[in-house]
């Protein structure tokens, strides 16, 4: 209990404390507020937690005077908490209204939890000051409401910091709603969720930490204080991708210590999709099936419906037939069932359909999008009879093939969007009266022919992505067929588009074809040097297309044998060694299986010719960017000998020229300057930067040495 006098000090500092805030509210627009106060302003949510446990208590007492043995008591211990509630109450407002200065909050939600924080402060004062001249009805009445105001205000303060339906989140309705991988969006459904989930409680309308708002794709390009929030293709420099991988523990790693985190899954979609541009209005099925973030969706996206009978295959099975072209997984923990999905057009082989017979009766879901799958391949697919869903998106098909189909029973979603289709697909389209579900969108069918296909299949959903004239759209990008991007003596290269209608404007010499600039595709381009196509598309009625781009590499001589020394790390393994000579250009994608990255070992390869043989130029195709220590290699020996049973001889020593810290991101060739005739065995050794300069970063760590392909000529 406080003495008499502790009791007169204490209520001259309450006063006291009500005039300051009188005089900060009255003034808060007109007074400059020093740093060193700004540092108590932010004590506010430390502060905040004893006046509102020692209030509640206090009109407890007061309200209810029959709580305690003697009712004296119970209105004395009441009074005294009821002061020291009032005067805590004040400081934590003057706390409060210092830090309602700084950005980040948004004015309307700030207005109520400021005046009902004044309310709590004020009406405890006033209760504590005329506590002793009230009747016991006023008292309560006074204290159930000072009561309730402490409890909207502690709510508004929790929306504020924590979310607008903080509290009442565990009751309301979460159902997240489902969509097929054919329907699912880029941003609204692969990349918004996460935001909302684990970014908007600080960063929507009504609290804009650091001024950015996530809430839109739009605000989130725009960015904050601190600059824009993802910088599209530029992972180095999107400071949404720099703060998720800091320690949790750094101030600055997001989401905050105490929030809930980003999963392994998550913080792999946020980066794939800035490394893929942002993208913002585009369907999962329109990427690229090369790009990370289009295998991360098919993953997210392929679920198991329902409990099978057949029997499951085993791991070891599994993972035999996966390869950096293929991955088959099961569809949930305890299901037997599989799914299949293709990447990267330029290794698909039409027979690896058929090594798939081991798994036949299992795989219920086969992705085929954007592979050079013609009619004729389509008779593979007939002998998985448990086959539900078929993705044949952007492929080659014209619809005879579909006749293959018609056997599969339990097909219930077939899409073919983006294939320029004729009527000869009605036919065997018009037979699969299983189907459910059947994507059309972009296949030139006729008006008449989608008829016929609505009257014939009653039950069946046909989507055919009809949009309003009104409304432009882009076209996809076009797609530059070849077989390899590394050749020998010449290579054929063919620019395509699904739409037939379109016009394909490109260029040979890196610049970016338009209106101006630009050779008008007619017939396949014959490849005979090192060269990089960039490619657009046009139609009327529609927006451009962006760029598609490949660089065609020249690589005159394979050795007979060859063997890497020392393995990669497991992170970027590629295909072992045969990556080096496989003649397949890697893409700026760390998930792009054609890497081959060394951190802790050099990469050293012997190699061995068939004959003596002329070199008379020599290169290593790398990958480099500043900002993911990916660097160039510090220095590159050549050693040579004249057969297996001599020792090696140093050849020769290149040391690169060092990076600066502007130097740009981008795919190219190290040329080591060496010629020699009459070589039989070669070695290569290129050491990885072993510590990272002074301006960097992660100055002092090791850098990658990212290796797409060794070339010679």
């Amino acid at each position: 209990m406080l003495t008499s006098k502790l009791k007169s000090i204490l209520a001259q500092v309450l006063f006291a404390v009500n005039v300051f805030v009188l005089f900060l509210v009255l003034a808060e627009s007109r007074v400059l507020i020093p740093d060193w106060l700004h540092v108590f302003g932010r004590m506010h949510p430390l502060l905040l937690h004893f006046p509102i446990v020692i209030i509640l208590l206090a009109v407890l007492l007061v309200g209810i005077p029959e709580f305690l043995p003697k009712k004296e008591d119970s209105r004395e211990y009441g009074t005294d908490l009821l002061l020291l509630g009032a005067l805590t109450a004040g400081f934590t407002v003057i706390a409060g209204l210092l830090l309602s200065h700084e950005t980040g909050y948004a004015k309307e939600a700030l207005f109520w939890h400021k005046w009902t924080g004044l309310g709590i402060f004020w009406g405890s004062s006033l209760l504590y000051y005329f506590i002793d001249s009230q009747k016991q009805l006023v008292i309560k009445v006074g204290a159930s409401f000072l009561a309730l105001i402490v409890i909207v205000s502690g709510h508004l303060g929790a929306s504020i910091t924590h979310g607008e339906n903080f509290i009442t989140a565990p009751i309301e309705n979460n159902e997240v709603v489902m969509v097929s991988l054919e329907e699912a969006e880029v941003f609204p459904h692969l990349i918004y969720p996460i935001i909302e989930n684990k970014c908007l409680s600080c960063h929507k309308a009504s609290k804009q930490k650091g001024e950015l708002r996530m809430d839109t794709p739009e605000n989130l390009l725009k960015g904050g204080e601190s600059g824009p929030a993802v910088e599209p293709f530029d992972l180095e420099n999107s400071l949404m991708a720099h703060r998720i991988n800091l320690p949790e523990e750094d101030e600055e790693h997001m989401p905050p210590e105490g929030k809930p985190q980003l999963t392994e899954e998550e913080r792999l979609i946020l980066e794939a999709w800035i490394s893929s541009g942002a993208i913002i209005d585009e369907k999962v099925m329109a990427l690229p099936d090369t790009s990370s973030i289009y295998k991360l969706a098919v993953e997210k996206f392929s679920t198991a419906p329902k409990v099978y009978e057949f029997a499951a295959v085993s791991d070891e099975k599994i993972e035999a037939l996966n390869n950096f072209y293929r991955k088959i997984q099961p569809l949930g923990i305890e299901s037997p069932a599989l799914s299949i999905s293709y990447f990267g057009r330029a290794n698909f082989d039409p027979n690896s359909l058929k090594e798939l017979s081991e798994v036949k009766v299992q795989t219920i879901s086969i992705n085929l999008n954007n592979m050079p799958v013609k009619d004729e391949d389509l008779a593979s697919l007939s002998a998985f009879p448990n086959l539900e869903k078929l993705y044949l998106n952007f492929t080659d098909i014209k619809g005879e093939g579909l006749q293959a189909l018609i056997g599969l029973e339990n097909l219930s979603l077939l899409s073919l969007a983006g294939n320029n289709l004729t009527d000869e697909a009605i036919e065997p389209i018009s037979k699969l009266k299983n189907v459910k579900k059947l994507f059309l969108w972009n296949t030139g069918l006729s008006k008449e022919s989608l008829e016929k296909l609505i009257a014939a299949l009653p039950q069946t959903t046909i989507e055919i992505g009809t949009e309003e004239k009104s409304t432009l759209l882009m076209l996809n990008p076009p797609v530059i067929r070849f077989d390899k991007a590394f050749f020998k003596d010449k290579l054929e290269v063919k620019l395509t588009h699904p739409i037939g209608t379109t016009s394909i404007y490109y260029t040979l010499d890196g610049s970016e074809p338009d209106s101006s600039n630009f050779m008008l595709y007619e017939k396949p381009l014959e490849i005979k040097e090192n060269i990089t196509i960039k490619a657009r598309a046009f139609a009327e009625g529609w927006i451009g297309s962006t760029v598609s781009e490949a660089e065609f590499i020249r690589a005159t001589i394979s050795p007979t044998s060859f063997e890497m020394l020392h393995l990669p790390e497991d992170r970027y393994k590629g295909d072992g060694k045969e990556s080096l000579f496989d003649k397949k250009k890697a893409i700026p994608d760390v998930w792009n299986l054609n890497w081959l990255g060394f951190l802790n070992n050099p990469l050293e390869v012997e190699m061995e010719f068939k004959e003596p043989t002329d070199i008379s130029s020599m290169a290593i195709s790398l990958w480099q960017n500043v900002g993911s220590r990916f660097f160039p290699p510090k220095e590159v020996e050549i050693w040579t000998r004249p057969d297996a049973s001599q020792d090696w001889k140093l050849s020769k020593t290149f040391r690169p020229q060092a990076l600066e810290k502007n130097s740009p991101s981008f795919l190219r060739q190290v040329e080591i300057p060496y010629s020699e005739n009459g070589i039989q065995h070669l070695k290569i050794v290129a050491s990885p930067v072993d510590k990272l300069p002074s301006w960097h970063n992660s100055s002092g760590q090791k850098a990658y040495l990212m290796v797409d392909e060794i070339v010679l000529n």
